[in-house]
Parts: C-alpha cells; structure tokens; sequence
C-alpha cells in the first residue's frame, strides 16, 4: 500500500466543493449568461484544478443524458463541447493565443461528423488563418510612435478605457496604423496560400473581424450543441505575456454568442502579471490596471474559500481513510460524507466515532491515525490557512519521515511526528529553540517540560480545577529536575510537593519568553504531551531545516519586501516600513518576525539588527521573541548603536537584562561601552 498522496487535481471530492460546483453549472448552462468568462479564484493548491475537473465531468453528464435523448428521436440542444486549455504548457515555445484557438478549434472539428461542406470549409478558413496568425506574430498593439508607450497602445487595442483620455487618441492612431499593417501581412500571407490550395482568395480570412464572425457561424451551426466550454487553468503560472494573450484569444477572436470560458487563477498573482505586462499604465491614485482589466474580463466570479477547521478536519480524515481503507469501504464512508454535508451545517463530516457507525470495524492503523489527526487539524486550518495542497503535502512529508524511519528500524509515534511537525512548518525560530535545549539534554528536555507544566497550571486556573494540573507535564517537569528540592527546617533536601495552580513553577527567562507566545501555548496544550518524551530521534527528520534556517524565500511577495525595508540602512525608510508591518494580521507578522530574525543571525552588524530592536518597541507583541533572537548573537558582531538602542526602547521585555549583561560582559568594547552608558542613570 502506498502511504502518501498524489499532488495532482482529482475527480474525487474530498473537499466538500459540491456547492461550488453547483455553482458553476447552473452559470454555464444557463443560455442567457452566455457569451460568459467566468473566473475560479482561489490561491495557489486551493484545488481550482480539481472543481474544474468536476464541473466539466458534470456537463459531460448532462450531454451524454441528452445523447440519449436524441436517440430516442428527440430532438436536443444540450450537448456541450468541453476543452481543457494550459496555456502554461505552451507558453515557452508557441504564441499561447495561437496555442488557444488551435485547441478549440481541433475539438470543434471533432463535431462536424456529417459530410457538411460549408462547415468544413469554415473550419478550414479558421485554421488556415490563425497558422498566418501564427507565422505574422504579434503585430496587434506591438507598435509604437515616439512618445507612446507600448503597453499604452496595447491595451487601446484591447480596451481604450484602460488608456489615460490624455494619449487615448495618438495611441489609438498607432494601433489603427498598427492593425492595418498587420492586416496588410496576413493579406499577403493569405494570397500566396491560397493560390497553392486553389482555394477562392475572396472567401480567406484577412482580419480579426472576419475571424470572429467565422467563428460565431461555425459555433452556431454546431449540430446538437447548446454550448462549447473551454476551460483554462494554470493562468497564474504563465509569464504575464501569456497571462494577457490568453485573455486577447478570449476578446478579440473567441468571444461567441454561444461560447463560455472558465478561467482558474489566483487573481492578485494575475493581477500582478497585467500590471507588469502594463508598468506605464496607472490609475489616479498610482495602483496599476490589474485589477480593472480583470474586472473587464470576468463577468462572474466563484471564489474558493479556505477550508475551516471542520472542513480541514473532515478533508485529513478522508485522506486517511483513503490509506487504510478497501475501495468498497472508503466508497460507503464518501458517500455519507457527502450526505452529511449537503444538509450545509458546517461541521465534521467524518471522524472516528462516524466511522465507528459506518464500518464493521475501524481499522486499527485508521483509529490511531483519526485520534492524532482530530488535534492537529485545528492548526492546520489556520497555519496553512485551510489550503488542501499544502496539508496534503504536510500528511506526505509526515508520512515520508515515518517510513524512513522504519526502515532503519527508528520507532516513531505519528501522533509525535504530527505535533513536532505542526511547530517546525508553522513557527521554525520556536522550533529550533525546542531543538537547541534538546541538543543540551541527554534525554528528555526540561525546559519543555517546564512550559508544559506552566501551560497545565494556566488551564487549571482558568477552568477552576487546581487538582487536575497537579498530573501529566507537572509532574514530568518535576522528576526533569524543575525545582523538585526545597530546604526543610534543618536545611536538609527534601522532596517538594507539587505546587498550587494558583502558583505556577517559575521558568527560566528563555523559557518563559518562549511560553509567552500564544501559538506556543496552543501547540504546547496539544496532544500528545511531550515532556516526558525523548525527541532526539524526531529532530533527525528535520535535520536540512535545522541546518538551512527560515526559507524567506518561501514568503509572500509583499512580506519579502516589507523584510527589505525593515533591514533598510536609512532611518526613515525603516520606520516608515515598520508603520506598515503593524497592520500585518497576526499570521503574517510572526512570519516576518522570523524571517527577520533569521536575516540578523545571518549578519548581525547590518542594520536589520537596529530594524529588529525597532521593531519590538513599536509591536510589543514582537519584543520577547525578538530579544531571544538577539541572546545568541556573538556580542563582538553587534554594533554599539544596537546597545544604545536596546537599553532606551525595550525596558521591561522579558530577558532583556540577561541580553544586555552579556552585552556588557562581552569583548565587544563599543558595545559594552554603549550599555553602560545608556543604563547609567541621568543625573
């Protein structure tokens, strides 16, 4: 049995997306939308491709109930001609537009099955045309007058109110002198390939214009065909070229009264693409046209949602019943998935105790896997942000990593590796201060022990029941050798009790900053508890991380440039990019906070090593994560302007005074100085 998943789209509905669907079939079959180009938007591994797949599966079905239909005598209009279009397949080594009408005219040919002359010459025409196409390349909108920029004549060509009214006239002059020579080519092209077919010059195709208008015929006379349905996706992989191409196919030739386009994307990374395929065009206010040419384009929009946590919990315990299930077995549990989903209440859909109802008997691989799976799904749902890819990918490394070590004979509890892996993906700087404490313990670790007991103690309080953190962790943490002494009243040792909810043990500064953080917490009241738990073995799996750091690579785009400004060497640009990296939401701060941290490990003389004590005085939230990322900085690499700094702006924050001891002990004599100077009291 092969225990990992294929990242590749999918027939089968694991993500409850029958809604969405729905949703796309009503709008293509519905006559009066039509000519339509709708969008699919979501982010990238979302499963765009798969709700595609699904919809067309759908018109499928309906066309073959009308094939039987027309069998029967009937006569019937409900056919649909479904084409699946890449144009990032094509992109690197043909016109992606050529690429799109060669496609949909291929499948189109595939429909004249009776001996229809008119029909075939149309075809031919159309053909013959789009190879001149072809063969000219791209000359509509690809000249320019002095003074006028290309991508201003090109989207006169395409929209004229996309153009600023100042240069709409001069640009639309050039693109008619543009698509007169064009047309004058294709012309001449047209004459010379005639003559050698012996086919009537008059009756080719010269034009754009008379290509459409071939086109609508040919769609039109269609026997049988209510509509044709191309379906494009992987746009937001294209070059921005080919992103604006693919869209110029749509408008300019294939744009018929009987004719729909569903268009998957991730819309700001297409949005990003025309406005770099566009950079002299701007609105008003500076933003580009991206977002308005989009707008232009799609006359509907479906937008995939990210998966909430019930959804992302039922999605992983489907993948699991995939793995240990027969196909009659897992068919059943689909099946009352579905069923317990169209009634639309958002909750877990399947779990073990459904499972339990469902099957003879529940596999006991499938009921350990579900109990570890209910934990961690919650987070997955937020620190993936509810994305199918990337939690089918998380379940496939974890599974990876279990099966490697098994064939070493390395014993390694899933539930374990899902908890350790959880911290590791989301939260890399806490995971490896969890791996640098593990690299000081022969055996277990007790700072997290110590965290543990601390979070146990603050969930006691919470819900009033002191006795209950008196087990588990608490008492890990006390045989790791967390103040498990006390002196009697002859000043002997002897064992301490467990302390009161109400006063929970006192953590060492490092570690205390660590419990502090809220995600930290959550991950630490997670199942299983780990304190009492050997990890050594577990860290080895995650070895290439722990050697290569925070992948900054991996962010966003705004945020990687956001980390630039923050490491900027000129004051102003680094608090005005400071200003912007308070109204980050929560997820994506942290994520900046690490990256940054990463950066000034790298090179702590820089001055993202100011940026980042900045940073933790304007966003509190930041300044006991960022203190520990300065503890283990060399003191003779850190500049004395960062002691200064360090003193004025972050009095207070946990493990601050340790920081700056060691900065004053240190050998660094600018730095030291510079500490003391600054907590010298003013006189």
């Amino acid at each position: 049995m092969l225990l990992v998943w294929a990242d590749n789209e999918t027939e089968v509905d694991l993500l409850g997306y029958e809604f969405l669907v729905d949703s796309l079939v009503v709008a293509l079959t519905e006559p009066r939308l039509l000519p339509l180009t709708l969008g699919v938007l979501g982010d990238w591994g979302s499963g765009k491709s798969s709700l595609m797949i699904m919809a067309r599966l759908q018109l499928e079905k309906l066309s073959a109930a009308a094939e039987e239909e027309a069998s029967d005598g009937q006569e019937s209009r409900r056919r649909y001609v479904c084409v699946p279009f890449s144009p990032w397949r094509h992109q690197d080594f043909e016109d992606v537009k050529v690429a799109l009408m060669s496609a949909v005219l291929d499948r189109l040919a595939q429909e004249i099955t009776e001996p229809d002359d008119e029909q075939h010459e149309r075809i031919g025409r159309l053909s013959r045309f789009k190879e001149k196409l072809r063969a000219s390349g791209r000359w509509v909108g690809r000249t320019t007058l002095a003074g006028v920029p290309a991508a201003v004549t090109a989207a006169a060509a395409y929209d004229p109110t996309l153009v600023p009214v100042e240069v709409l006239p001069i640009a639309q002059a050039v693109v008619g002198a543009a698509v007169s020579e064009g047309q004058r080519a294709l012309a001449s092209s047209s004459a010379k390939s005639t003559t050698s077919v012996g086919s009537p010059t008059d009756v080719e195709i010269t034009n754009s214009t008379e290509f459409h208008r071939q086109f609508e015929e040919l769609v039109e006379n269609l026997t049988g065909v209510r509509a044709v349905v191309v379906f494009i996706d992987d746009l937001d992989r294209c070059l921005p070229d080919a992103v604006v191409d693919t869209f110029e196919a749509i408008r300019l030739f294939l744009n018929s009264s009987k004719t729909a386009y569903v268009v998957a994307a991730n819309q700001a990374v297409v949005e990003a693409a025309i406005d770099s395929r566009y950079p002299e065009l701007r609105r008003d206010d500076g933003i580009g046209i991206g977002a308005d040419y989009l707008e232009k384009m799609l006359q509907l929009k479906v937008a995939i949602p990210a998966l909430a946590v019930p959804e992302a919990e039922t999605y992983v315990n489907l993948l699991l019943a995939d793995l240990w299930l027969g196909p009659e077995e897992f068919a059943t549990v689909l099946e009352s998935t579905q069923k317990l989903r169209a009634g639309g209440e958002l909750t877990v859909a399947f779990n073990l105790g459904i499972a339990s109802g469902l099957l003879n008997a529940v596999p006991d691989k499938l009921a350990r896997d579900l109990g570890w799976a209910a934990e961690i799904a919650p987070s997955l749902a937020t620190g993936l942000r509810g994305n199918p890819r990337q939690i089918k990918r998380f379940l496939n490394t974890l599974m990876l990593r279990h099966r490697s070590a098994a064939l070493r004979g390395v014993v390694l509890r899933p539930d374990v590796l899902a908890k350790l892996q959880i911290l590791e993906e989301q939260h890399f700087p806490d995971f490896k201060r969890l791996f640098d404490w593990q690299l000081g313990a022969e055996g277990t670790i007790p700072e997290l022990a110590q965290a543990e007991g601390a979070v146990l103690h603050i969930a006691a309080a919470e819900t009033g029941s002191a006795t209950s953190a008196t087990s588990g962790s608490a008492v890990a943490a006390a045989k790791a050798g967390t103040n498990n002494t006390r002196a009697n009243d002859s000043g002997s040792e002897r064992p301490s009790r467990v302390r009161k909810a109400s006063a929970p043990p006192k953590l060492r500064a490092d570690v205390q900053a660590w419990t502090d953080k809220e995600h930290v917490r959550h991950w630490l009241a997670l199942e299983p508890r780990l304190g009492a738990t050997n990890l050594r073995p577990y860290f080895t799996y995650s070895r290439d991380k722990l050697s290569l750091g925070v992948a900054v690579s991996r962010m966003p785009q705004h945020l990687q440039a956001l980390l630039r400004r923050v490491q900027d060497a000129l004051p102003a640009t680094r608090r005005a990019a400071i200003g912007d990296v308070a109204q980050l939401p929560p997820h994506e701060l942290a994520q900046l906070v690490d990256g940054l941290m990463d950066r000034v490990g790298r090179n702590p003389g820089g001055p993202g090593t100011l940026g980042a004590v900045e940073l933790a005085e304007r966003i509190p939230d930041t300044a006991a994560t960022i203190v520990q990322g300065l503890l283990p900085l060399p003191p003779s690499a850190v500049p004395g302007s960062v002691g200064t700094a360090a003193v004025r702006r972050l009095a207070g924050v946990a493990g601050i005074d340790e920081l700056l001891d060691k900065w004053a002990g240190g050998d660094n004599t600018a730095l030291a100085s510079a500490v003391r100077a600054a907590r010298r009291p003013s006189t």
